[in-house]
């Protein structure tokens, strides 16, 4: 990408430290490309020192850069062009099972290519539970089907003989860290029921009963071992329960959606379960004394430490860290369902989503609304709703379906962008979910419907873009209580999970594994560090060995990208791959041995990213020109 750049001759500032020990290749004067310029090599101001070794030798350490706030991209507005790409309206499998109510999930469960891996070359998968004709309290069936829409993988009643709730919760996750994830949701025998990726039994654990359960999954204690959070409930990857604790369970009497995250700051995780925050074992971190509800958490005050705010009982409530009271405010338009937190107007703020009986409004950060728009959802009044940045301008935008319409707003505004007027619910406490569902790499919507009271879809319906306008989203959404970090995209579960506060700010909303999709990477090479072996008297003679520093002063991480030395002729004589460099990081890419014939008659060149893989904010930083051959 940058091949017409004319490199500068070799600078003195570039540090020389004596010779290495090297097996050095030394090569013939007659193999060496001649220089294109025709000059003599240039005289280093450095004391080259011929000795037989430098075991010593070490690079410094790279400084890590400050991210560059600024380093976003421009956006490119959607369309809004939705269309329906399929639907699984008829439960092939089992009949008459098609009715959904409850919040599909997406991940990767099947090899659909045959290559013995559960991986990013296969189609995502989505997974929900579904019921028959009214009966959404009654068993039902745990369904798979493909994302492209091209089948149903299986439809079951249950697995070792527990059985599953029309319309519990679904959270996939790998549990053992085998490469294979695995599925729980809501069983009829009380607790968790959770299966292999194809179905088949694992086991039945906890002792909470709930019907409209949604599970979730973290690894508590980093030893790649994932635990399920069921309520105030923690059971481990083989299915023992842990710790019960003794208030809330993160529900509003039923539909428990607790979750893990560190929310002191110990390196260790906590359960958040509405009015009660737990230990793993069931040990109460802190109990506020107010009313259970639906949670979700973020950094509503700049201080890097979470807040949780809460749905329950009408009223949003917003605790400190501690569970200290910061505010409660009604919910408008009555009842409220799990709520959404992300930065619907781009102010840099969260806010807080929560759809009610007649309205959806989005609250600031002190608890005033900021929007409403008028909708019906008489049924239940307690839906959820998922946020997404489809224009990629780093202000989301809410998704959301009441009993009769499926709603795209403006996050800032409150302006419909979409409505789709099939959707049917009776209505729970479910919502749609974003997710590159059949990895196209365009985002698209899914949503459950039923038509047991209204007229309109049943079943699963997946909607994209006519002009796939839309930005890239993730080939997962895991669970009810999704966040970007407690999940990888292949559905592992990480030993370590990030805080997402600390870089998203945002809950069940949608993105990037690397970031929103308006940051950008900023790529860029430093002066290297070498030593040099064997120089002698004659001028070919030697090898050089370097240490090229590479920083990343971008918002997200650049993955996968070569860094590529190019001689003075043109030719690529190396190519080295970087798996991924953080956000604000350094490395050093090193040792590489350079002998005379690679080096060239000319100055040698290294250019990050030379294929133009990673998007950045400045292109023009990716080359150092590393100087004429060092040897004297």
């Amino acid at each position: 990408m940058h091949r017409d750049y004319t490199p500068p001759m070799y600078r003195s500032s570039f540090l020389l430290l004596a010779g290495c020990a090297i097996e050095s290749g030394l090569s013939h004067k007659g193999d060496v490309p001649e220089p294109d310029t025709g000059d003599a090599p240039p005289v280093v101001d450095t004391d080259v020192v011929d000795t037989e070794n430098c075991d010593g030798f070490e690079a410094p350490g790279v400084s890590a850069p400050t991210p560059d706030a600024e380093c976003i991209a421009e956006p490119t507005v959607g369309t809004f062009s939705p269309i329906v790409e399929w639907l699984w309206d008829v439960n092939p499998v089992v009949a008459g099972y098609e009715q959904v109510m409850s919040t599909p999930v997406v991940a990767n469960l099947t090899d659909d290519d045959g290559d013995g891996d559960i991986d990013a070359e296969d189609i995502p998968d989505i997974a929900f539970t579904s019921y028959l004709a009214g009966a959404y309290s009654s068993p039902g069936t745990l369904n798979v089907i493909s994302g492209d829409g091209s089948g149903t993988h299986y439809s079951i009643v249950g697995a070792g003989g527990y059985g599953v709730y029309g319309a519990g919760g679904v959270a996939i996750g790998d549990l053992e860290g085998d490469g294979s994830p695995d599925i729980c949701t809501a069983s009829t025998s009380g607790g968790v029921l959770c299966l292999e990726a194809d179905g088949t039994f694992k086991w039945n654990g906890g002792t909470d009963a709930d019907p409209y359960g949604f599970p979730s999954i973290a690894d508590f204690e980093g030893d790649g071992l994932a635990e399920v959070v069921w309520g105030r409930q923690v059971i481990s990857s083989a299915g023992v329960l842990l710790g019960t604790g003794g208030y809330g369970s993160g529900s509003n009497g039923n539909a428990r959606t607790s979750f893990a995250v560190d929310m002191d700051d110990d390196g260790v995780l906590e359960v958040v379960a509405g009015n009660a925050v737990y230990e793993m074992d069931g040990t109460t971190v802190w109990y506020d004394g107010g009313s259970d509800g639906w949670p979700a958490v973020g950094d509503f005050d700049g201080d890097a430490l979470p807040e949780v705010v809460r749905v329950g009982g009408g009223v949003v409530t917003l605790s400190d860290t501690n569970g200290a009271l910061i505010w409660a405010v009604s919910v408008p338009g009555g009842g409220g369902g799990p709520p959404t937190v992300a930065d619907f107007d781009g102010d840099g703020q969260p806010e807080v989503g929560v759809a009610g009986r007649s309205l959806y409004s989005v609250l600031e950060t002190d608890g005033s609304v900021r929007w409403s728009a008028v909708t019906q959802d008489a049924s239940s009044s307690v839906t959820g709703s998922s946020v997404f940045d489809f224009e990629g301008d780093g202000a989301a935008e809410v998704v959301y379906a009441d009993e009769h319409d499926l709603w795209i707003y403006d996050g800032a505004t409150g302006t419909v962008l979409m409505q789709a007027t099939d959707h049917a619910s009776g209505t729970l406490f479910e919502y749609p979910v974003i997710a590159d569902v059949d990895g196209d790499g365009s985002t698209e919507i899914i949503v459950g419907s039923n038509d047991m009271w209204w007229t309109g879809w049943n079943g699963i319906t997946v909607i994209g873009d006519a002009d796939a306008s839309w930005a890239p989203a993730r080939p997962i959404w895991n669970q009810h209580a999704y966040h970007i970090t407690n999940v990888e995209d292949d559905g592992g579960i990480p030993p370590i999970q990030s805080n997402n506060w600390e870089t998203w700010n945002n809950f069940r909303a949608g993105g990037t594994i690397l970031g929103p999709s308006h940051w950008l990477a900023d790529l860029a090479p430093g002066a290297p560090e070498w030593c040099l072996s064997d120089c002698t008297s004659d001028y070919d003679d030697g090898t050089v060995v370097l240490y090229l520093p590479i920083r990343n002063a971008g918002l997200v991480a650049g993955v996968d990208f070569d860094v590529t030395f190019t001689r003075s002729d043109g030719v690529d004589v190396r190519v080295e791959t970087v798996p991924s460099l953080e956000s604000g990081a350094g490395m050093l890419l090193g040792p590489l041995r350079f002998n005379r014939v690679e080096w060239g008659g000319g100055a040698l060149v290294a250019t990050v990213d030379a294929a133009g893989r990673v998007a950045e904010c400045d292109e023009d930083d990716n080359v150092a020109a590393l100087g004429m051959w060092p040897c004297e």
